[in-house]
């Protein structure tokens, strides 16, 4: 299932930031604060609070948001959750435990801007561990600098989601944005890559990729399917 946006008129020039939290209580409040503190204009923050029992949608309700609550059901369906809600023209996920550059969100919305025929950038993600924590097994190749083709790195066009749909809710608790990237790619929509960092990945204990095996096998799996809508279209 890929659920698409809902019904909410577009506002040109807003960028939505769709924020899917689990059991965010620990790093939530920093996330936050870094999508409200971009500078760019006009911002909305709608964060889907996805059945948590600690204090994320108390978090949440102290910061200038809007709040979103479901029955838990992973993070695709909590993404899904947050497109029906969004206005605006440009879209892009943060998730709980990341933070982002001021900015961001000016840098990438200046590069579509330059590029019209592209629906997407992606631009680089800076890794930094947790203080006080050991480095996990799952990341220690990712400290040493900038990475690109990070997936949580995009912002893309509200038509790109129009065009594709949003996020396979079969797709759990991993891939998700690996296959709606896929999709785009393969539906022929134009990617621009921007070099410069746009978001820092916390690396800590509960990281949802951090069983490598887990992500290999999804990779596979996700490609295979890609390979197959190319082959299909052509």
């Amino acid at each position: 299932m890929t659920a698409g946006l809902g019904p909410e008129p577009m506002i040109p020039g807003l960028a939505s930031v769709i924020v899917p939290a689990y059991q965010a209580e620990a790093f939530l409040e920093e996330a936050l604060e870094s999508a409200l503190r971009q500078d760019y204009e006009p911002v909305e923050v709608i964060v889907v609070d996805d059945g948590s029992t600690d204090r994320t949608a108390e978090i949440a309700e102290g910061q200038d948001v809007q709040l979103l609550r479901r029955a838990h059901g992973g993070p695709a369906a909590a993404r899904n959750h947050g497109l029906a809600a969004a206005r605006g023209e440009f879209i892009t996920i943060l998730d709980a435990d990341d933070v982002w550059p001021a900015n961001r969100i000016s840098n990438q919305v200046d590069c579509l801007a330059a590029h019209p025929g592209a629906g997407l950038v992606i631009g680089l993600t800076e890794f930094f561990l947790t203080p006080g924590e050991p480095v996990p097994p799952h990341f220690p190749q990712y400290l040493d600098g900038p990475v690109a083709g990070h997936m949580p790195a995009i912002l893309a066009r509200r038509s790109v989601f129009e065009a594709i749909g949003g996020y396979d809710e079969s797709l759990v608790p991993l891939g998700e944005d690996v296959d709606w990237f896929l999709r785009a790619k393969d539906a022929g929509v134009g990617i621009v890559k921007l070099d410069s960092v746009v978001l820092r990945y916390r690396i800590h204990a509960r990281n949802t990729s951090r069983d490598n095996d887990a992500n290999r096998a999804v990779m596979l799996r996700l490609l295979r399917a890609s390979v197959l809508r190319r082959q299909g279209a052509s």
